[in-house]
Order: structure tokens, then C-alpha cells, then sequence
């Protein structure tokens, strides 16, 4: 049982970072501008690690061999998410991927660049999206995507 839950995790992990690396790209139209993120997900990723290194530690000879290899998959494929993947930012003609999320442009009341290089876009139902660029020229692109610096 516990297998057969391990496994169809990892089969959809591999339809979602399928979905994040190519789908995206292709839904709502063509690119006009990808910019790369910061990854945020460190640590979690690496208490996770910890997680199942201590479920090895504590039941060493009870574990099927099936069962270590598809932990040892769930362990490679954390380490990716944390620290090979990096998140993106997708503008499209209409709206724009944010988090795997697309959000129309009509929905956005404010667009503002905030201290430490952080762009902070104010939606109209009173949330905030923080993109955190992992270039920092990176922002010039945004800004001037939006129309330019406005006083």
C-alpha cells in the first residue's frame, strides 16, 4: 500500500514539473517575456531529506527493497525542486504564470518596485505577489514590460 502511495506521488511530480518546464509555455498564447526566480524552498526540502534519511536510520532491515528505492527516487526528486529547478515567471499577451498560476493582466491594480530588488504586484482582490528575480537586470525587463517607470 504504502508503495503504491510512494509511487503515484512520483508519477505526479513528473506531470507537474513536465506541466512547470514545457506546458506552461505553450498555454495562453506565445512568450513575450521568461524571467528566472529565486529559489525559496531550500531548507524545506532538506528537512524533508532528513525525514526519510531518519525513516532509513529507524528501520533499516524492515524496508522492502522496493520501498528504499522509491524513497531513494522521492530524495532525488526533492533535491531537483530545491536546488536544480529554478521558478519562473512567464509573461503571455494577456496575462501572465506566476507560481503555475495565470493571472490576467486586467486583474493587476498596481505594480511596484520595493527595496532589495523585490517587484510586489498588487492584484485588485487585495493580494500581493512578491517576484524576487534571480537577476537583478532581470527587473529592467519587468519594469519596461509594464510600460517604464510612471511618477
Amino acid at each position: 500500500m504504502i508503495n503504491i502511495l510512494i509511487l503515484s506521488s512520483i508519477f505526479l511530480f513528473f506531470l507537474y514539473a513536465f506541466y512547470d518546464q514545457f506546458g506552461m509555455d505553450y498555454l495562453k498564447g506565445k512568450n513575450k517575456l521568461k524571467v528566472r526566480l529565486k529559489k525559496r524552498a531550500k531548507i524545506d526540502s532538506l528537512i524533508f531529506i532528513g525525514l526519510i534519511a531518519i525513516i532509513f536510520y529507524q528501520t533499516k532491515a524492515n524496508i522492502p527493497t522496493v520501498t528504499i528505492y522509491l524513497l531513494s527516487m522521492t530524495i532525488v526528486l526533492s533535491i531537483y525542486i530545491a536546488f536544480i529547478r529554478y521558478p519562473q515567471i512567464l509573461f503571455k499577451e494577456k496575462g501572465f504564470f506566476y507560481e503555475n498560476i495565470y493571472i490576467t493582466y486586467d486583474k493587476i491594480k498596481a505594480v511596484n518596485l520595493a527595496d532589495n530588488h523585490i517587484i510586489v504586484i498588487d492584484l485588485k482582490n487585495t493580494k500581493h505577489l512578491s517576484i524576487i528575480p534571480d537577476n537583478t537586470q532581470d527587473i529592467e525587463k519587468i519594469v519596461n514590460f509594464f510600460g517604464g517607470y510612471k511618477k
